[in-house]
């Protein structure tokens, strides 16, 4: 059981790095983002929504009333 804690301890304390200013551009790139395709993201939804004869329960809060 110690030597658990003091493995997780150590890799605790070692996944933190400092970044350089040079390699933060690599970094931020789209493939490194959450959606990296935000674009082909709305138009899936777009398709999905005209396939499924239904639009929203996406990602907006509504009440189907139009009174945004």
């Amino acid at each position: 059981m110690r030597v658990l804690i003091i493995v997780s301890l150590l890799s605790a304390l070692t996944s933190c790095a400092n970044v350089d200013q040079i390699d933060r551009g690599l970094l931020a790139k789209r493939i490194m983002q959450l959606d990296p395709h935000p674009e082909e993201t709305v138009f899936q939804d777009e398709v999905r929504a005209f396939r499924e004869g239904a639009i929203g329960g996406g990602k907006a809060v509504g009440g189907g009333c139009g009174c945004n």
